[in-house]
């Protein structure tokens, strides 16, 4: 009779379930076919605005190593902004977003609870601190709930490069993100389902922010 195979650890189990649950294919099928595929390059890139297109790839910023996304969205920066503020209506644009919600505040600082289900029965539920600078930046770090660490910011600039088919004026977009989900869930491997997911997110915020009167 042959050898039984040794029962793994309880931690690595787990890891490998969570990497055949996180991959591509089940995470972020539609973020594949629109620029997956970049998730290969170096870990610090410069990438300008320079096409309708999102453009996804990593930067380091003194320890952490952050995934970003940017797009250029033809309407004006004010009008990108506001969509992105109406926090309760988030979940109709980011189809992996199941909640988000204003649930107190502190000063200049809101509570926001995000419930995020990026596949399968994992979901994330968790609270950040978000603040506001209108109309330019949104930056959230996490306060309470599901990961180690949530960090990210959406930036907002008016673009220099305006294309023939928008007549009026363009917003460059940045979306940047950092995960921390502990052992279990590595930065390294959250990011990687990022980069696959992200140019999906930053086109449905352009087609809502472009289809919207």
């Amino acid at each position: 009779m042959g050898q039984k195979l040794p029962k793994l650890p309880a931690n690595l189990a787990f890891l490998l379930f969570a990497l055949i649950l996180f991959a591509p294919e089940t995470f972020a099928q539609k973020g594949q076919e629109s620029g997956a595929g970049q998730s290969a390059r170096p870990i610090k890139q410069v990438a300008k605005v320079n096409s309708e297109k999102p453009t996804v790839y990593t930067e380091k910023r003194g320890e952490y190593t952050f995934v970003v996304g940017s797009v250029q969205i033809n309407a004006p920066q004010e009008k990108v902004w506001d969509i992105l503020v109406d926090y309760d209506k988030s979940p109709e644009i980011f189809t992996n977003l199941s909640l988000c919600q204003v649930i107190g505040q502190e000063g200049d600082v809101k509570l926001v609870r995000q419930l995020v289900k990026p596949g399968g029965p994992i979901k994330f539920d968790y609270v950040v601190n978000l603040t506001e600078t209108k109309p330019k930046l949104i930056k959230w770090k996490r306060r309470s709930g599901s990961l180690r660490e949530v960090m990210g910011t959406w930036e907002l600039s008016p673009s220099a490069e305006i294309p023939s088919a928008s007549p009026s004026a363009c917003t460059s977009v940045t979306y940047s993100i950092y995960l921390d989900g502990g052992m279990i869930l590595p930065p390294w491997l959250l990011a990687s389902q990022v980069k696959g997911y992200l140019p999906t997110v930053l086109s449905a915020l352009k087609e809502r922010v472009e289809s919207s009167n």
